[in-house]
């Protein structure tokens, strides 16, 4: 074997990217490359059983460590390895909130839920709390708000109940963002635009500052009465310093208007409302799409 077929594949393989990509490259710039069979056989020879005792032998070593804790709290997310209901494979990923050590790695296959791409996703996570229990005291769970998953989650009736759920508040603000916007696309309601962004930031202030439910709301609340230049009311005020006359660049949204109405709507859903709990203990779990997005490398490795 050349040294070179040996070393660019397995650092196609260990760098996350994928081969034909590298290879296209490859060809624009009129440079050989190892063929694609060469590839996929160094790999199954020489790098998938390495990367697996690598990983769990750490993996045994973070396990160890967190079952003398009292209180485990991980975040975990999914991929699939294409948009849309056309998946063939879903990796779940979870992590442990403080170190962002990861603890757990699985990929479902669809047909291995009869080809229904749908719930892969779920059958991850069953997969993956099923194991987690029974190594660590896992006490609360961080997710998107995926609703087979909040259902497993239910305190009343889920799979597992015993276990807190929380929610990805950059998940909740992204979606959040996305209501904003559309109101704000329909006639007469484009002074939502304006304000969307500072909705937005309200919305995590709300969250890193509230301690209790009935605290974020009436926090969540003020941002019906600040769009409209009111600063105070009957059960609270604005949290600013006071604001000097001309200050505000942004045109105030009056009230009864259409965009106040779209907005309020928004502010007071009741299904929004009730996933405040999910939201005041401030957890943000996109590091684990952030590793996604540098293609970790042991995800990979499962995948191919």
């Amino acid at each position: 074997m050349q040294g070179g077929d040996f070393m660019l594949a397995t650092n196609i393989l260990l760098s996350g990217n994928n081969y034909r990509k590298i290879a296209l490259l490859f060809q624009f710039m009129k440079m050989a490359v190892v063929a694609e069979g060469t590839f996929f056989r160094i790999q199954d020879a020489y790098c998938i059983d390495p990367v697996q005792e690598f990983w769990e032998k750490n993996r045994a070593n973070i396990i160890d460590r967190l079952r003398q804790e009292e209180h485990v709290v991980v975040l975990g997310d999914g991929r699939m390895d294409s948009p849309g209901h056309c998946a063939q494979y879903c990796t779940y990923t979870t992590l442990e909130q403080e170190s962002r050590d990861i603890v757990h790695i699985v990929t479902v296959d669809k047909r291995e839920t009869k080809r229904n791409s749908v719930i892969m996703e779920k059958e991850c996570f069953i997969r993956t709390m099923d194991a987690l229990i029974k190594e660590i005291p896992v006490r609360e769970v961080v997710t998107d708000a995926h609703p087979q998953i909040s259902a497993l989650l239910n305190p009343e009736r889920g799979r597992y109940k015993g276990i807190q759920h929380s929610l990805d508040i950059g998940h909740a603000a992204k979606n959040l963002g996305k209501k904003l916007r559309r109101a704000g696309t329909i006639k007469n309601q484009n002074s939502i635009l304006v304000w969307m962004k500072d909705i937005v930031n309200h919305f995590w202030y709300c969250c890193k500052q509230a301690l209790t439910e009935e605290q974020f709301k009436m926090m969540w609340h003020g941002v019906l009465h600040h769009v409209r230049n009111q600063h105070s009311w009957a059960t609270g005020c604005c949290e600013h310093e006071p604001l000097d006359e001309g200050s505000q660049n942004k045109p105030w949204i009056q009230q009864g208007s259409a965009a106040h109405k779209a907005l309020t709507a928004i502010v007071l859903d009741k299904r929004w409302l009730s996933q405040v709990k999910k939201f005041i203990n401030f957890r943000y779990a996109s590091n684990v799409m952030k590793l996604y997005m540098h293609k970790t490398k042991v995800a990979n490795v499962f995948i191919y």
